[in-house]
């Protein structure tokens, strides 16, 4: 019995270590994504990062890709942008990597494995339940909370060490979190759950894209 259900988990992290010619579609695909959601923003007057769509996009891209994909998708969506394809929210360039903002750039990337990782772990616990939808929306929205712990941690941070010493403006830690993560709290959480919903109605139609249908 344990060689039959092992076979089977190979084969699955075979799967998801492969690169396939789908792959290298969404892969790319998610990436101008990500910078189309940048373009969609509002500035806020008390704070230098803009209220965007680009965090959703990033959900998706954990959610639909996985943790390896969703992450190579990200880190190709910042190599484009730093190489000055305009898809960051201030256009693109190498100027970018002194901008406040950027950390939550950097963040992404982690934000993407995080969530799909914690899909792809609860896959086998999601195929066990009897409500299978209702369990497969909230490891996604866990998987999310999670992921976006992640760039606010490491935006936050930069956010932190740039108005200090790039900017050369004296701020406390709590001054920062008013400007760089405060704000952003309520908005995320509807993000993130119109997000897990929207990609639980895709997943279903879509199962190449279920990451618990393995």
């Amino acid at each position: 019995m344990s060689e039959t259900l092992e076979k089977p988990n190979q084969n699955i992290e075979a799967g998801r270590r492969r690169i396939s010619t789908r792959d290298m579609a969404l892969i790319p695909l998610f990436s101008l994504l990500v910078g189309i959601g940048a373009m969609i923003r509002i500035p806020l007057p008390f704070s230098p990062v803009p209220l965007t769509l680009q965090t959703a996009m990033v959900f998706a891209a954990g959610l639909l890709l996985g943790s390896r994909r969703g992450a190579l998708a990200l880190l190709a969506y910042m190599v484009m942008g730093l190489l000055g394809l305009p898809v960051f929210t201030g256009g693109g360039g190498l100027h970018n990597l002194m901008l406040p903002s950027f950390g939550f750039i950097v963040g992404f990337i982690g934000t993407a494995w995080t969530a799909g990782r914690i899909c792809e772990l609860a896959s086998g616990w999601v195929a066990r339940q009897s409500r299978r939808g209702v369990a497969a929306l909230a490891v996604r929205i866990v998987a999310c909370l999670a992921g976006g712990a992640i760039y606010n941690v490491v935006g936050v941070l930069w956010l932190y060490m740039n108005v200090n010493y790039i900017l050369g403006k004296a701020a406390t830690f709590h001054q920062v979190l008013v400007m760089g993560l405060f704000p952003f709290l309520l908005p995320d959480l509807l993000k993130l759950a119109a997000v897990a919903l929207v990609v639980s109605l895709i997943a279903e139609r879509v199962k190449a894209l279920d990451l618990f249908d393995a």
